[in-house]
This record gives C-alpha cells, structure tokens and sequence, in this order.
C-alpha cells in the first residue's frame, strides 16, 4: 500500500520552522533512528488531528505507526499520579494510543465509508507487523501533574547513540533531562514546547536517570520514546 501523503510534506516543513534548539547539544557520531524520527512526526499529525478533528491527520498518523512499530518501554516511573478527571483549565484532548487514536479516527471519519475503508486497511497492517519481534522504538504513555517532575530509570549501552523523545499533549512546556548514575547532568532540552528530544554517547553500559519536569499549571499526557 503506497505511504499516505497527505500531511506528512507540510508538517515536515512545520516542524523545521517550530524547531527550537537544544543547548549545549554537540556533533555526536552515530545515526539517529529513522524510526523514532517517524514517529516524532506521527506525534505532529496527532495534535494536529485532534486540535482540528481531521481524520486525515489522524490516518498519516496510523499509517505511519503501522511501518514503526514500538514496544513497551522497560522501565519505573517515580512520580505523582495524575487524577485526569480534573480537566480544570484543561484544554488539549490528545491521545498518542494506538488503540485510542484508531477509534478516534473513526469517529472523526464521521460514517465516510471511504475513510474508514483505509483506517481498517491500515490496522490490518499494523496488526501484522506486530506479530513477530519488534526492533523499533520503545514507548511508555503517562501524564505529569502541574509544575511537578516525572523521573524515569533506563539503561543504554556504553558507546551506542542514546536518544529519548518526550511529546506531549500541547498544554504545558515540559523539560527534559538526563542524569547518569552520579548525578551528573548529560543532555536536556529547555526549549519552549512540550516536544522534547537529546541524544548523548554514554561513557559507560548502566542506568541513567530521565526527568520530565511540567512548567505548566496542569496536567500533561505525554510519550516517552527511546531509540
């Protein structure tokens, strides 16, 4: 089935505008994961689609879920729950569930047979290529409460490019930085938008520390991807 192109060429270009830099970020050797840059976009298409009900952007979305596919993220999170039934001053509504966006874009196809002729087509292909293993990005769905820090532990491997990607939901700025075993500060991303992305060389195999800090007034449902 050809690549759906409906949106993918104009949030390409968005995406170099809006692109605020990383700082202290230098030249490191290693490719960056076409996979996990695919799935930055498709997290472009969701807000997108969702801030305007467009099942189209929703579609790119799945489409391109379905040829990256992502795998649980093996890992613990310390920090408060978040209560998502207090939607006070709440005003994004985004989900970056597979499950959950393909029910989504169903009911924004609004009865289209056509529409939902292709969202079916692209699910039994998503559904097949997650039968066998999965190579691709790992991901963890969760929410952080208002100025409040979500703290993750993950092991990446000595001498291998490590990179971590966080998208939110669009209410809030979230931050994003990575601690190694010492405390030390290795990379982090302050940039204003809850898109989030560093990628450093570890000096050694272990466990680095990954904080998600919400600078907004309320809560912030986000994915969390590493390569």
């Amino acid at each position: 089935m050809k690549k759906l192109v409906l949106f993918a060429s104009m949030f390409v270009l968005a995406i170099g505008a809006m692109a605020q830099a990383i700082k202290d970020k230098p030249e490191l050797k290693g490719e960056s994961s076409e996979s996990l840059a695919a799935v930055r976009l498709a997290n472009d298409l969701l807000r997108y689609g969702y801030a305007n009900k467009s099942t189209l952007a929703l579609i790119d979305a799945l489409q391109i879920f379905s040829e990256n596919p992502t795998q649980p993220l093996n890992t613990t999170r310390e920090g408060s729950e978040v209560d998502e039934s207090k939607t006070d001053g709440k005003k994004a509504n985004v989900s970056f569930d597979y499950d959950t966006v393909l029910a989504d874009a169903k009911k924004f196809a609004d009865g289209d047979e056509n529409l939902l002729a292709l969202i079916d087509n692209i699910d039994a292909e998503a559904k097949g290529a997650q039968r066998g293993a999965v190579n691709g990005p790992s991901r963890h769905y969760d929410a952080v409460n208002g100025n409040s820090t979500d703290t993750y532990q993950i092991s990446f491997i000595a001498n291998v490019l490590a990179e971590i990607l966080v998208s939110g939901d669009g209410d809030t700025d979230l931050d994003l930085y990575v601690y190694d075993s010492n405390g030390n500060l290795i990379a982090y991303d302050e940039s204003y938008s809850d898109d989030c992305y560093v990628r450093w060389v570890p000096a050694w195999t272990g466990r680095f520390f990954i904080k998600i800090v919400n600078r907004g007034p309320v809560y912030n449902n986000y994915v969390i991807l590493t390569n």
